[in-house]
């Protein structure tokens, strides 16, 4: 599954979102999108992995922030909210 996460970290960079690394997609994947219902098999989870869209990531980041105990001053870097 390596290879589909870098794969799709390739393609948010390309599409200019330059702060998603691999270790904060498994993240995702396994606290939110896979939480309730986690595909069926290893194949079943790497096309999920491929068919991921930013903005899936993006919402479930704007919602960890909102829920998130940290004030804004204890934001190292404010540009991966934007």
């Amino acid at each position: 599954m390596k290879k589909e996460l870098k794969t799709t970290c390739e393609s948010f960079r390309k599409l200019g979102y330059s702060s998603v690394d691999e270790k904060e997609l498994m993240h995702y994947l396994v606290s939110y999108r896979w939480k309730k219902a986690a595909p069926s098999s290893i194949q079943a989870c790497r096309e999920d992995i491929l068919h991921i869209k930013p903005n899936e990531f993006f919402d479930y980041q704007q919602l960890v922030a909102q829920t998130s105990r940290l004030t804004i001053n204890d934001w190292q870097d404010l540009k991966d909210l934007f």
